[in-house]
């Protein structure tokens, strides 16, 4: 099983693409699924015939949306199409009326799985994906029956929607359709069958209980009229039915579930100052019979309702529930561990509820991420079929994922994606502020019973909310608040970054140890100073205080106590290296913008322990803040879009009078063509050295491609200390010099700004370049840094004295002395390196170096960096 996905453009180029896939010679089955926010009904249908005619043989799997999703991205407006060819299994596909047109009623459900059964089901069936359209009330009676009729059966898909950003509009003109017709008022169907099929079913919805059971007394269709004998609306919102105009959130954040179903939450939509008359008309033929039934009933009456998706009936017990998080987290995390073991993920469907699309896009977007490099596709339902526990369930916000394939394969997932949940807990400011609000509003009203019932609920939200799993120690949304509302002005964040080195020697058990005694240390040492410690994920713990309360020396003195305790050696736990980091005088919305900063110098500077103090950092505006993230964007879309491009600058031989060799520099180039200097860049990538290494590794290849086996050419480009101490890209250097006919002509430049603190790793790269048949320069000689050691320590082929150095070489005593030094010592030590100036700008400048013998030279006085080789202009 093979499965492509695209977006929809044009039937011009759709038609080149099936084409180009070949597949009506292929001898599998295939499905197309199309998922449309573009097409209307009829169009939807005609493009169904379209690709039936390009590809005879498939089975074609059509359902209107208001959003697709692909390959963990989910886009408005598109229409996405997923080509899935089996190698042995069977596609079968039926599209069922639910309406009998002829008597204008609902056909049972009994009757459609009865059918559903007869066409569709074999013995090997691992899934039915399923769409329902138009606004069937009877969908979760439906889906009832088909556990009973094919137990244990997974389903996938649910209640299309339509092209809408309302929940009123959502299903009504929502449709399916194949090759044939569309409707909105019929289920369609495709199973997958097959001995060597195998399917994985799952779902994410970030729900944890926290109420009481209780009871659904009345009912009307899909509205709940009384919970335990008590106005619907009434116990939903502890008797202050108002709660839900000042907080329409409240019931997607404290929704109920079905007891023996805890996992699904129950959407509800709010009507004020309505009739059972007006939602559930009478000459709507799936409303004829509850008419009949429920004459005791005063239709006309207006009131406030709570109504689901889908009919409800009495007897049914019901719990409050809550979304947050850490939950949603947690359920993704162990979604996503289970797809990524399944071992045969050739094809991956992929939906999710419309409520949990608008109403919580960051959870949506963080659960999508991790899937965005596998074949995942789907779309947006206005309700989705979830499977869990063995039974198939009817959910409105859900995420659901199904793994399907008939051979082993492993997609390519961003696992990394799941460990980053700051977007999610971004959403926990307003949620708590929602909590308060509303306790606030139950205590005015002095119904003792409904603020005792509302405080059991509420208070467990917030604890939830505002503290970690890890003894009950308060987390990141708590500091925050306690910084708001208590003046925490005085922080240090410690954090742990060896982490991932841990896991990749030491077992769980004694990473686990290491942590607890390392949270004990902190937990206790905060306590005994009577200071406030806060547990943010991870490794990484705060510690906090009032300014008033500690003096700012005191607190740091503090501090570096805690860090000697810390480094401690003991046999019996992992060695670590905390990381402090101080910051006094930070505010809730500063605090995160303050530490990464201190990160990067601590990082430039290879600290631990680093005080920063807001007030000197204000200097970081608004301005200088856009401009960072603005740079950011443009790495990021260089290193996607392969728009990190070498420019080369050819080097003067003073002797040869001609260009020797070139130096290759880093460039960006943005969506818009503006090329970036490196000096507006590199710092910014260093402070996220992922971004650094990728860069690196991009313009080793493409350098090495440029110059591959060129005897005529030679060219240097530059190697910093943290790229010697990358395994992976010292690898690729050592690869790409292997493959190379003439490596004598590649010059790995060493960068002179970084302190050296393992010369035998340094020397060992050097030694096995010169083994390889490279050559090495040191970069920047003269800069400040260990030169002289450099000097000593490694066997250069080139020396490159410091731009600065030669660029005040006319005006500056001190610097041409510096050239003087540097060209004796070659003289007296009868060392054969070649002394390069860079900088040289002018003529005044060249005539100073080669008086002192310098070989070579560069600058833009023969040479400006150009995309392309080109010969010295002078």
């Amino acid at each position: 099983m093979f499965t492509w996905n695209f977006h929809y453009i044009s039937k011009a180029r759709l038609s080149e693409t099936l084409r180009q896939l070949n597949l009506p010679s292929k001898k599998g089955e295939v499905l197309v699924r199309i998922h449309t926010a573009i097409h209307l009904a009829d169009e939807a249908v005609d493009l169904a015939r379209f690709i039936k005619n390009i590809v005879p043989n498939a089975t074609i799997f059509g359902t209107s949306t208001s959003s697709v999703i692909n390959g963990g991205r989910y886009a408005q407006n598109q229409c996405i199409i997923s080509v899935s060819l089996m190698d042995d299994g069977k596609i079968r596909s039926q599209m069922i009326p639910y309406m009998d047109a002829e008597n204008d009623s609902i056909v049972p459900a009994k009757l459609i799985c009865g059918q559903i059964k007869h066409e569709l089901i074999e013995d090997d069936t691992k899934l039915l994906l399923t769409a329902i359209s138009g606004k069937y009330m009877d969908s979760m009676v439906f889906i009832d029956r088909c556990n009973d009729t094919f137990p244990g059966l997974p389903m996938m898909g649910g209640v299309v929607s339509s092209n809408t950003s309302t929940m009123a509009e959502l299903t009504k003109d929502g449709f399916v359709f194949n090759e044939e017709t569309w409707s909105a008022h019929a289920i369609l169907l495709a199973s997958f069958s097959g001995s060597e099929l195998e399917s994985f079913v799952s779902c994410a919805t970030g729900i944890q209980v926290i109420g009481e059971e209780e009871e659904i007394t009345d009912t009307f269709r899909s509205a709940l009229l009384t919970i335990g004998n008590q106005d619907a609306v009434s116990a939903f919102t502890f008797g202050l039915p108002e709660l839900l105009d000042d907080f329409p959130r409240m019931r997607l954040l404290l929704p109920y579930v079905y007891t023996d179903l805890e996992e699904v939450p129950v959407y509800m939509d709010y009507c004020p100052d309505t009739s059972l008359q007006v939602l559930f008309p009478k000459d709507e033929p799936q409303n004829v019979q509850d008419y009949a039934i429920r004459s005791d009933i005063d239709v006309e009456v207006e009131r406030n309702l709570l109504c689901t998706q889908y009919s409800i009936q009495p007897g049914n017990k019901i719990r409050r529930a809550f979304i947050y998080d850490e939950k949603v987290a947690s359920d993704n995390r162990l979604m996503f561990r289970r797809v990524e073991s399944f071992e045969k993920a050739e094809t991956i469907f992929a939906y999710t509820g419309f409520v949990r699309m608008t109403n919580f896009k960051n959870f949506t977007k963080w659960e999508l991420s991790a899937y965005e490099n596998s074949n995942a596709c789907g779309c947006t339902m206005a309700g989705g079929i979830a499977f869990v526990r063995g039974r198939n369930l009817l959910t409105s916000n859900a995420f659901t994922i199904a793994a399907i394939g008939e051979k082993p394969y492993a997609q390519e997932f961003n696992p990394y994606a799941l460990s980053h949940t700051e977007s999610l807990t971004a959403e926990n400011k307003e949620v708590l502020d929602f909590l308060v609000d509303v306790e606030n509003q139950v205590e005015r009203s002095g119904n003792e019973a409904e603020i005792m019932r509302m405080r059991s609920i509420l208070q467990v939200c917030e604890r939830k909310l505002l503290f970690s799993d890890y003894d009950e120690v308060p987390n990141e949304a708590a500091l925050k608040l306690d910084i708001k509302l208590r003046g925490y002005d005085r922080l240090c964040i410690i954090n742990v970054m060896e982490k991932a080195e841990m896991e990749s020697v030491f077992t769980s058990h004694h990473i686990d140890l290491t942590f607890k005694n390392y949270m004990g240390k902190c937990i206790n040492f905060a306590r005994l100073k009577k200071y406030h410690v806060y547990l943010l994920g991870g490794w990484q713990i705060a510690i906090a205080e009032t300014s008033f309360r500690v003096s700012r020396s005191d607190f740091v003195r503090d501090m570096e106590i805690l860090q000697r305790e810390l480094f401690e050696y003991s046999e019996d736990f992992i060695a670590i290296v905390p990381i402090f980091c101080v910051i006094d005088g930070c505010a809730a919305d500063n605090m995160w913008l303050l530490y990464n900063t201190a990160r990067a110098t601590m990082m430039n500077k290879n600290i631990q322990f680093y005080v920063c103090d807001a007030s000197e950092e204000n200097n970081l505006d608004e301005e200088s803040v856009r401009e960072r993230y603005h740079i950011i964007n443009v790495i990021n879309y260089a290193i996607s879009n392969d728009k990190v491009v070498p420019y080369f600058q050819g080097i003067y031989d003073n002797k040869q009078k001609e260009i020797n060799h070139y130096e290759a520099l880093m460039r960006l180039v943005d969506e818009n063509g503006k090329v970036y200097y490196p000096n507006s860049f590199l710092d910014v990538a260093r402070s996220y050295g992922v971004f650094y290494d990728e860069m690196s590794k991009i313009m080793i290849r493409k350098v090495f491609e440029r110059f591959h086996n060129m005897d005529d050419i030679s060219v240097s480009m530059n190697i910093s200390i943290r790229d010697i101490k990358n395994p992976d890209i010292v690898n690729l250097i050592y690869e790409k010099l292997s493959q190379e006919k003439y490596p004598s002509q590649f010059i790995l430049e060493i960068l002179e700004n970084e302190d050296v603190d393992d010369y035998t790793e340094l020397v060992g790269f050097v030694d096995r370049i010169h083994e390889l048949g490279g050559m090495v320069s040191i970069d920047d000689f003269g800069s400040g840094f260990s030169n002289l050691q450099h000097l000593l320590s490694i066997h250069s082929d080139y020396l490159k004295i410091d731009g600065s150095i030669i660029r005040n070489c006319c005006t500056s005593k001190d610097s041409e002395n510096i050239i003087a030094m540097i060209s004796g010592w070659k003289m007296l030590s009868g060392n054969k390196v070649c002394i390069v100036a860079e900088f040289v700008e002018n003529e005044a400048i060249q005539e100073k170096v080669v008086s002192y013998g310098v070989d070579y030279s560069q600058g833009y006085l023969f040479s400006k960096p150009a995309p392309d080789i080109i010969q010295s202009a002078r």
